[in-house]
């Protein structure tokens, strides 16, 4: 075999292994196989009162301190990007996923409990000054449940960290952009 072919195979298998650890959430306990069943899970996502990365503050204390104006803006702009979590994931699927999402007031077999532990809201600083289009992007941290809610199980449950979304001028479009992400990669880890 020839080097050059040695060097291809080499960074074919480098390329293998990037794909498989770019995905930010991992499975930590339990079954996945439950999302191959036709059923609803509905999403409720616990971020309105996460700590802001870099400013050692929940979400209520650092921008309440700056009016109760842009606190309501920043849960408005996050409720907003639960709904875009929830419509990703069932436009996204494959067909050997069946378990639909839903929205938090849903009648539903399961409840996906989504616990952000930390944010970082990003900025649009990557915009003005023609970084890479996640430069500036909002970032999350946390965790996934999935529960049983005839028993009150848990069924499985994942971790997630360095969630990176899109950079956009506006919170909002951060937002929905990293929850977007994090949808997509629990997609990836339950195909």
């Amino acid at each position: 075999m020839d080097m050059r072919r040695v060097l291809f195979i080499l960074t074919l298998l480098c390329g293998v292994f990037a794909l498989n650890a770019a995905n930010p959430v991992k499975l930590k306990s339990g079954d996945k196989a439950v999302f191959q069943k036709e059923a609803t899970a509905k999403v409720v996502i616990d971020d309105h009162k996460t700590v802001i990365d870099r400013r050692d503050q929940t979400a209520d204390v650092y921008y309440g301190s700056q009016s109760a104006e842009e606190y309501e803006k920043f849960v408005n702009d996050l409720d907003r990007a639960h709904e875009s979590f929830i419509t990703y994931f069932n436009e996204k699927r494959k067909s050997g996923t069946k378990m639909t999402m839903a929205g938090p007031d849903t009648e539903a077999e399961y409840t996906l409990e989504v616990k952000v532990t930390l944010m970082n809201v990003g900025n649009a600083g990557g915009m003005v000054w023609g970084m890479n289009r996640k430069a500036g992007g909002a970032q999350i941290e946390g965790t996934m449940k999935l529960v049983d809610n005839a028993t009150n199980e848990t069924v499985c449950e994942f971790e997630f960290e360095k969630v990176k979304g899109l950079m956009a001028p506006v919170f909002r479009g951060r937002a929905i952009s990293v929850y977007r992400y994090l949808a997509d990669g629990l997609l990836k880890e339950v195909e």
